[in-house]
């Protein structure tokens, strides 16, 4: 199996260096400024980004199938970060904006401003707890 994988990403390495130079050196369309093979360096993109993807779900949804220990210490981590998700949604503000500008107007939708807020304090939260934790281990190693 080890020797399978080895191949598929010798192969998928190799297209995708190929692409590459077919990209920068195969000549112009008619119009002067667009590669040749952008169409197909685009789609081989698009199937890498597909790859990745499936990869980066099922490899761990297999591994919380064969270890179930560590499926309980990887769930409580997703649990904890949907609890700081829900209390930034709690303080979060739909409240318009005034904009001074018609062309910003479009974003003031309060669904949407609700969403951005809660994101912001999202990423607040976590940058605090973030900090706590590297102040908190860097003194509990200075007093063992």
């Amino acid at each position: 199996m080890n020797k399978l994988i080895r191949i598929l990403y010798i192969v998928l390495l190799a297209v995708s260096a190929l692409l590459a130079v077919l990209f920068y050196v195969g000549g112009n369309e008619i119009d002067g400024e667009t590669p040749v093979f952008t169409q197909q360096f685009i789609l081989w993109a698009y199937l890498l980004v597909g790859i990745a993807t499936i990869t980066a779900v099922a490899f761990p949804i297999i591994q919380m199938i064969t270890n179930p220990q560590k499926a309980k210490k990887s769930l409580l981590g997703v649990a904890a970060l949907v609890a700081v998700v829900a209390i930034a949604y709690f303080f979060s503000s739909g409240e318009l904006m005034k904009f001074g500008s018609q062309e910003m107007a479009k974003f003031n939708v309060p669904s949407l401003l609700k969403q951005v807020d809660t994101g912001m304090i999202t990423t607040y939260i976590l940058f605090g707890i973030a900090i706590f934790a590297t102040i908190y281990s860097e003194v509990s190693k200075m007093f063992k």
